[in-house]
C-alpha cells in the first residue's frame, strides 16, 4: 500500500505536468498564428518567413515539398498584384493536436481588393519545433 502511495504521488505530477505543457504548447502556437497574420496583413513575407519550416509539405493548393524561400517569393508576387489584400479573422483560432503536429484551425474573411471579401477556413500545421508544415486555405459559404 505504501509504495503504491508512493508511484501515485511520484506519478501525479508528471501528469499533470504533461497536460499543462501541451495547452501552454497550443497556446504559444496561437500567439505564433496571431503573429503570422499581423505579419501578412502588413504583407511582410520576410519576416513571416521565420515560421516556416525549411521544407514546407503543403502550401495553399498548388505547392508541394517548396522550400520556405520559395513560400517568401510567392507571397511578395502575389501582394504585388494584390496591393490592398488582407485576412480578417472572424472566430476564435481553434487549436488540436495530431500525433506530433499541432493543427491551428482559423476561419476569416480575405479581402483581395480591401473591399470585397471571400469566406475562408485557413488549416495550419505546427511540427513539434513550432514551425509551418502546412498552410492551405478553402473558400467557404458563410
Amino acid at each position: 500500500m505504501h509504495s503504491i502511495l508512493w508511484l501515485f504521488l511520484f506519478l501525479f505530477p508528471a501528469g499533470i505536468t504533461s497536460v499543462c505543457a501541451q495547452a501552454n504548447s497550443k497556446k504559444n502556437e496561437k500567439i505564433l498564428v496571431q503573429e503570422l497574420f499581423r505579419l501578412r496583413n502588413e504583407h511582410n513575407a520576410d519576416a513571416a518567413e521565420k515560421y516556416f519550416a525549411n521544407t514546407v509539405e503543403v502550401y495553399m493548393k498548388y505547392l508541394r515539398n517548396v522550400p520556405r524561400e520559395k513560400i517568401t517569393e510567392v507571397d511578395k508576387q502575389f501582394w504585388k498584384n494584390h496591393p490592398h489584400n488582407k485576412f480578417e479573422i472572424t472566430r476564435p483560432i481553434t487549436m488540436h493536436t495530431e500525433g506530433h503536429k499541432t493543427v491551428a484551425t482559423i476561419f476569416g474573411k480575405e479581402y483581395l481588393d480591401g473591399k470585397s471579401f471571400k469566406h475562408e477556413k485557413i488549416i495550419i500545421k505546427f511540427n513539434r519545433f513550432k514551425k509551418i508544415i502546412y498552410y492551405r486555405g478553402f473558400h467557404i459559404k458563410p
